[in-house]
């Protein structure tokens, strides 16, 4: 099961003026933590917004660049929109600990597990 699950992202608290898409992200689990990373191009680390609330994890990035005016896109990859992404953690996360890092329009999300529920090992005494 999918701890990390896919939420609706109108339900944002955050309003946009503009058009805004899911973008493209990947979750994978480790014994310590589950890492998001989600591909965010032409966003800047000052229009980027994370937040945690109760189960749910949001994220808010508005595309700062802009074309110039004289250029005409032909062929685009990426949607020219704002980015809104929103996913529901359960309870094994430690949300005090949540740490984002944005390096060349990829974000990375580090949602470490909490002690409790990491694996440990149980000495044999005998």
């Amino acid at each position: 099961m999918n701890t990390l699950a896919k939420k609706d992202p109108q339900a944002l608290t955050q309003t946009a003026p503009r058009r805004a898409v899911v973008p493209l992200y990947n979750v994978e689990e480790t014994a310590d933590a589950f890492t998001v990373t989600a591909f965010v191009p032409g966003v800047d680390r000052s229009a980027l917004e994370t937040h945690v609330d109760g189960e749910n994890l949001t994220v808010f990035a508005r595309r700062t660049w802009t074309p110039p005016a004289e250029w005409t896109a032909v062929y685009r990859e990426t949607p020219n929109a704002d980015y809104r992404l929103a996913l529901e953690i359960d309870h094994r996360v430690n949300r005090e600990a949540i740490k984002a890092e944005l390096t060349q329009g990829v974000l990375t999300l580090t949602l470490p597990k909490a002690e409790a529920v990491k694996p440990r090992r149980i000495e044999i005494k005998g």
